[in-house]
């Protein structure tokens, strides 16, 4: 079995030890996207540094370990346990998140509230799975992995702005 603590390990991590992961940091850091994003990052790289959100999505772009993924590929990456974040910088916090291994599935379907009245936001379009925390009351941004990828920004144009990158163990920095 790999040792998903020692990223020279041979055998890649598996869908199972990338969901170990995530459900970790989902439990571990319910509050703050940035610090459960970065728990599973030091999974695969265990010396990186943490980062807020918009300063991890800055990193991403400038590391050559990252590479842009599309949404097209997200799914089927992740569950072969490759690492995926997603992020949108946004001010005054952005927010990031990890592709969750599993099937994609409809968006939407959870309750939620708004103006003081219940609501459930209307199921959409099939996306990957998403770990997701948040120091917001948004219910969309907290999944684990019982949600999408767009459920956190439930919004077609703020989900367009979101970029993901995979962890490349093998290019350099």
């Amino acid at each position: 079995m790999p040792d998903i603590l020692n990223p020279s390990a041979a055998e890649p991590v598996t869908a199972a030890q990338l969901k170990q992961v995530a459900d970790e940091a989902y439990e571990k850091y319910p509050g703050s996207c940035s610090h459960a994003v970065w728990h599973v990052i030091k999974r695969y790289i265990p010396d990186q540094e943490y980062r807020t959100a918009n300063s991890l999505v800055a990193f991403l772009k400038a590391d050559k370990r990252w590479k842009e993924t599309p949404v097209s590929e997200l799914a089927e990456r992740a569950s072969r346990g490759e690492l995926i974040v997603g992020g949108l910088v946004t001010q005054p916090n952005g927010h990031v998140i990890v592709v969750y291994p599993g099937a994609a599935k409809p968006a939407g379907g959870y309750a939620y509230t708004s103006g003081g009245k219940s609501q459930t936001m209307r199921a959409r379009g099939m996306y990957p799975l998403a770990m997701s925390t948040s120091l917001g009351g948004w219910a969309g941004a907290k999944s684990k992995g019982d949600k999408t990828i767009w459920d956190p920004w439930a919004n077609d144009g703020k989900f367009a702005e979101v970029v993901f990158w995979r962890l490349d163990t093998g290019a350099a920095k």
